[in-house]
């Protein structure tokens, strides 16, 4: 014990170790004021946000097949109406049911045995203001919407509030309708188990690898998405924040090394190439990505027209890049890694001999990377792929529409920008190995 305590003591007595800590604690508070920063309102013209929020949940309530009996009454027009000032107010909540008190569904062999029809359930909120309310409510099931209930089932539900009316107990009336299964505990899990399979196998690796991670969805969940909706350009700031993850996870990774420096410097040039095809392919492609999703495309510029500065058009390349990032940063490690052991082991290879079996091993890795990506891509568009072979489209239909087009220049960008780190990457961590004195022979 007391031998690593010591082996740990010397470690960050290094002067690279200490170089490393502040670099990442620097980094970290930067990413924290930042973040700080961003608590300011998101509507420029509408602070309160309540009328966006309004358009937001109209559009999504109108979109699901459980709410439209709600709906069909007006409650949603008259709500928004109010200009969210009324006492209509929207929540979700999760709930137990209790009771099936009737089922008249039943299962179409032609859909793949879904329920369809409609279920009358007695639920017990468990979450929320309404927590302990027990609750009647109809549960409508169609070959789109299969939420299929059983006594027991925990389910998330989307509540009506209309504190104008009370109901028979002397509370604000509410109307529920199912949105979903609870699947809160079952990702917690799911969760727990990756965290210790990774931490089991990878050990210290694995436990920073784990770190790194966290890190990064942090970066995109409390600095990028808020910054974007604050009117900060996209792709500099997408640019800028994946500058600072791959600095953060190499160093946590592996600290101050030759090898982390290498990986980082490939890794970043990679998905700058990678940015700069994407946006020159789709400024030619006259494509920025307000068409690819028009349900969502609706839902932003809508809540656009209330105040909120989000710049839409450059969503599509600053996607691009966050979805190559992960593949150019494990083959400029790979590359870097390789080159310095392979230094470690015969320090008398020069520059040539280290950048020649750098590019073998990134040619290597090259085709199944590709290859990973481009699945990944196809992977996520196989049912438009499927309705495009039943419906039989014309070919030039198909090359010269938005959703072929954006899939075609997703993959080709991420993967121009994981060859094209290879090449950098080996040429970088050579040049460093290269200049770097032989090891010392351990006793």
């Amino acid at each position: 014990m007391k031998e690593r305590i010591k082996k740990g003591i010397t470690a960050w007595k290094r002067p690279k170790a200490w170089v490393a800590a502040i670099i990442v604690l620097a980094l970290l508070s930067g990413c924290a004021v930042f973040a700080v920063c961003l608590r300011r309102p998101l509507a420029k013209y509408n602070p309160d946000r309540d009328d966006a929020a309004q358009v937001y949940f109209t559009h999504l309530a109108l979109a699901a097949d459980s709410n439209r009996q709600l709906f069909e009454t007006g409650s949603v027009s008259e709500a928004y109406a109010e200009n969210g000032a009324g006492l209509k107010s929207y929540s979700y909540a999760y709930a137990k049911v209790l009771e099936v008190l009737s089922d008249d569904s039943h299962e179409d062999a032609t859909t793949e045995n879904v329920h369809v029809g409609s279920q009358e359930l007695l639920v017990e909120i468990t979450t929320g203001v309404h927590k302990g309310r027990r609750v009647q409510l109809t549960n409508f099931m169609s070959k789109l919407f299969d939420k299929h209930a059983k006594a027991g089932t925990s389910l998330l539900v989307f509540i009506l509030t209309d504190a104008s009316e009370t109901d028979e107990t002397g509370l604000p009336a509410i109307s529920l309708s199912v949105m979903n299964y609870n699947r809160q505990w079952l990702l917690l899990r799911l969760v727990a188990v990756f965290l210790i399979i990774v931490g089991l196998i990878g050990g210290k690796v694995g436990l920073r690898s784990i770190l790194g991670l966290g890190f990064t969805l942090a970066c995109i969940v409390f600095l990028l998405v808020p910054a974007l909706l604050r009117g900060y350009a996209a792709i500099p700031l997408t640019l800028l924040l994946c500058v600072v993850v791959t600095v953060v996870c190499f160093l946590l990774l592996d600290g101050l090394s030759r090898k982390t420096v290498s990986a980082m410097l490939g890794t970043v040039a990679g998905f700058s190439v990678a940015c700069l095809f994407a946006f020159l392919a789709s400024r030619i492609a006259h494509l920025d990505g307000l068409e690819y999703n028009v349900a969502e495309t609706d839902t932003l510029i809508q809540a656009k027209y209330q105040g909120t500065l989000i710049n839409l058009r450059g969503l599509f390349v600053s996607g691009i890049v966050i979805s190559a990032l992960g593949a150019v940063m494990d083959v400029a490690m790979s590359i870097s890694s390789s080159v310095n052991e392979l230094k470690t082991v015969n320090p008398d290879l020069g520059f040539a001999k280290l950048f020649r079996s750098g590019m073998r091993i990134g040619r290597d890795a090259i085709g199944t990377m590709t290859n990973t990506l481009i699945l990944a891509f196809t992977g996520g568009a196989l049912v438009n792929l499927i309705l495009i072979k039943y419906y039989n489209w014309d070919w030039k239909a198909i090359l010269s529409g938005d959703y072929i087009t954006h899939e075609v220049i997703t993959g080709i960008a991420g993967s121009i920008g994981l060859i094209l780190a290879v090449p950098l990457t080996a040429l970088i961590a050579s040049a460093l190995a290269a200049r770097a004195n032989a090891p010392k022979s351990e006793p």
